[in-house]
């Protein structure tokens, strides 16, 4: 098993898939990079950090199907949101390989009708139910699966060091909700005044800030306006909530006001994900950003306190946040799969129960799947189960940097909301940039 360091890198680089996924213009050409299969080898790509849980699936495969020997192609993060859209196009594509829905490979796969649909699989495996409306919904194309998802996590939560909070006088709110920005802005002078920062967070790691920009776009926009805003930039489809309009900036504006108000430490535009970490971990934040992959780290760092965890306000009273799940980790068979039928085999028992509780023993990430109870995965550990169960009663929301490609919202968006937050610009001027961007996005690559 990795150590819990590389899998709090792979999971939070996953989550973040859009940050160098705006590399526009990606040739669809053929592309050689190893070789395809034969009829008695499948081909499945896979990242370094998940190569154990993947090798545990292998071998249930190839014992079912004597005779088939599956080859690993080991994948990247960076090659996965930019190459190796060329490498699944090409005459020497892979059977199974990994497609982020967020990244720009994803979006010209689609475009290209390189990829295969995998209606049959869903149905079989019976997707639709397992996965929940709001996730299933957000890995089709135009109401067409061609993507299934093996492993989630989620995100926007708040861990808070339970002994800064005895020390400041502040008592952890109830159901874990900062109900309302006063009370975030007291907490945090309250933690100011025995000397902690606030909420530490690696607001230059290039994604931070659409992470909360997730948050709060599924709490305070009408679920009408967040529908047509996380899926308006597909073909046939016509926008109706424009980024200028406030279901988006009113989300915009919210984080302004808490970093108007001291909420992050000082320096935040310059900080790393490494940096925030070692802020709270060292007891100098009393709180950071994170998500559910992050215990195990923080636990790495044996720092001395107790800790657990709390969720940001959202703008609107009685429309709190909830944490964000990430389902962009994702198999897609290419069109020019040696292997098709096997392919979709050994999706297939990918996401078996089974092998849905297996593989997140081995990586620590959640299943992909709500038939599979993380409570019964102890090894995943209690705060992480808390959350779970916690999203179990009250759901989870669906990140709009998560489902759309990076180069419109993520990677652009990030960069945008540094301005804003440094002073470079205007909310007005950071919401006319994002329409300008869907508008050129859009004729560009889904019209």
């Amino acid at each position: 098993m990795q150590s819990p360091a590389a899998r709090r890198g792979a999971l939070r680089r996953l989550v973040a898939t859009g940050v160098a996924a705006a590399i526009a213009g990606l040739s669809l050409a053929a592309c050689s990079s190893g070789s395809g299969g034969s009829d008695h080898t499948l081909t499945v790509q896979v990242q370094a950090a998940q190569v154990p849980a993947f090798k545990n699936v292998v071998a249930k495969f190839e014992a079912q199907n004597k005779g088939v020997t599956v080859k690993l192609q080991t994948l990247t993060d960076e090659q996965k949101i930019t190459t190796n859209g060329q490498i699944m196009a090409g005459n020497n594509a892979p059977d199974v390989g990994i497609v982020p829905t967020n990244a720009q490979s994803y979006t010209d796969l689609i475009k290209a009708k390189a990829l295969l649909p995998l209606d049959d699989v869903w149905e079989k495996s019976d997707l639709e139910s397992r996965y929940g409306s709001a996730i299933a919904d957000s890995l089709k194309s135009n109401g067409t699966p061609y993507v299934v998802l093996f492993d989630k996590t989620l995100y926007n939560i708040i861990f808070y060091n339970k002994t800064a909070f005895e020390q400041a006088g502040i008592t952890a709110p109830p159901d874990r909700q900062i109900a309302s920005n006063d009370d975030l802005y007291q907490i945090v002078s309250a933690l100011k005044g025995k000397g902690y920062e606030g909420i530490a967070n690696g607001g230059n790691d290039g994604y931070r800030w659409g992470w909360m920009l997730d948050a709060q776009l599924y709490a305070n926009a009408s679920k009408s306006a967040f529908d047509d805003l996380t899926t308006s930039w597909q073909a046939g489809h016509k926008q109706k909530v424009k980024y200028t309009d406030p279901e988006f900036t009113d989300s915009v504006k919210q984080i302004k006001d808490w970093y108007d108000h001291g909420v992050f430490p000082e320096g935040v535009l310059g900080q790393s994900d490494d940096q925030a970490q070692a802020l709270f971990t060292s007891g100098k934040a009393a709180m950071i950003l994170d998500g559910a992959f992050s215990p195990p780290e923080i636990d790495k760092e044996k720092p001395g306190f107790e800790y657990d965890w709390v969720l940001m306000p959202g703008a609107t009273a009685g429309k709190p946040t909830i944490p964000t799940a990430y389902a962009g980790d994702t198999f897609a068979i290419p069109k020019k799969a040696k292997n098709p039928a096997l392919a979709k085999k050994f999706v297939e028992l990918f996401v078996s129960d089974e092998m849905q509780a297996e593989q997140a023993k081995i990586t620590g990430a959640l299943p992909a799947v709500t038939t599979v109870d993380p409570a019964t995965i102890p090894s995943l550990g209690e705060k992480v189960q808390s959350i779970v169960a916690y999203t179990k009663d009250k759901g989870s929301g669906v990140g709009w940097t998560s489902v759309l490609p990076g180069g419109l919202a993520q990677s652009f968006f990030d960069p945008q909301m540094q301005k804003v937050l440094g002073g470079q610009q205007t909310i007005a001027q950071l919401a006319q940039n994002q329409q300008q961007q869907f508008e050129t996005f859009t004729s560009q690559n889904a019209r």
